[in-house]
């Protein structure tokens, strides 16, 4: 009797002694991991490492090193943005400057011009030149209203159809210029949207189009994949579809013409997109040959495709 004691006392005392040397060997692999992490320099590609097959330490070493890769990326991506933001930044106070720069020296001539018409001329200019600095300044302010997510949006039954007419109308002149006739192709579709913010996002896709197109611009309505949702595309011909980057269109300060000739802050987009996520809509773009083709899906509340017609808009 007191060896059969004897014996389950010392396999006792053995499966004590293995468990706690199992948990002092945890404790050390564990204080050794935090150890690392804590000296761990947080722009350093270092990762946890383990000899280690205890149960749990493997998958917690690459479970953190998971988390660490993630944290790496966004703090890459974080870094890209912050210096896209910053150069986009350089980029539009120069646009700023260039036009108040003008505007002074057109003044300067002005003052010292003795005949009425020639100063009529040069005032007109600086004026032109103003315009322009605050077109981009309003821009920008228009941006800073589209990221509050503080502003509210009413959201209600809205007519697609008289809206994008409204909007096209109201450019009616410019495309004459350009030489261009506007199609449209649109349903009698009703869409949930705040009507104000629809209507910039319109405008904003219509203005890009005369800026940066070198065609007509085509309008098309029609049912996307999803139900309850509608898909308006804005289509129009470029110079130079190869310097498109549809997947960065949307960025902020964004433009494809890397010397910045043409107007604009790079803002436009920027806005339309920020506007569209607000409200539940999305925003995509892509290149169809020589054709850039913008996507506006909103959510339809009732719809009748049974003729939509295109039409080319008159004033």
């Amino acid at each position: 009797m007191a060896d059969a004691f004897l014996i389950v006392l010392m396999l006792a005392l053995g499966f004590g002694l293995g468990a706690l040397f199992v948990v002092a060997c945890y404790i050390t692999e564990l204080g050794r991991q935090a150890r690392f992490l804590a000296a761990r320099d947080r722009t350093s590609n270092a990762r946890l490492t383990t000899g280690s097959r205890l149960p749990g330490v493997v998958a917690l070493v690459d479970a953190v090193n998971a988390e660490l890769a993630a944290s790496d990326a966004e703090r890459v991506e974080a870094l890209r943005a912050a210096d896209e933001f910053s150069r986009g930044l350089s980029a539009l106070s120069h646009d700023v400057r260039t036009p108040l720069t003008g505007a002074r020296g057109y003044l300067q001539l002005a003052r010292e011009e003795a005949d009425p018409a020639q100063k009529d001329v040069q005032l007109a200019a600086a004026d032109a030149r103003l315009a322009s600095m605050s077109g981009l300044l309003d821009e920008l302010f228009s941006y800073a209203r589209a990221a509050d997510p503080d502003i509210p949006l009413q959201l209600a039954a809205v007519a697609l159809r008289p809206l994008l007419e409204q909007v096209l109308l109201g450019h009616y002149p410019e495309f004459e210029q350009h030489g261009w006739e506007p199609a449209l192709t649109c349903g009698d579709a009703v869409v949930e949207a705040d009507a104000e913010a629809l209507a910039r996002i319109v405008e904003n896709l219509v203005v890009n189009a005369l800026r940066h197109g070198c065609g007509p611009l085509a309008v098309t309505a029609h049912p996307a994949g999803e139900k309850d949702r509608l898909a308006v595309e804005f289509a129009n011909p470029v110079a130079d579809p190869s310097a498109i980057d549809a997947e960065r269109l949307f960025e902020r300060f964004y433009q494809a013409d890397a010397s910045r000739a043409t107007q604009g802050s790079g803002l436009g987009l920027a806005v339309a997109a920020e506007l569209a996520a607000a409200q539940g809509m999305t925003l995509a773009a892509r290149v169809e040959g020589a054709t850039l083709v913008i996507t506006l899906t909103v959510k339809r509340m009732s719809c009748d495709y049974s003729s939509p017609e295109s039409e080319a808009l008159s004033a």
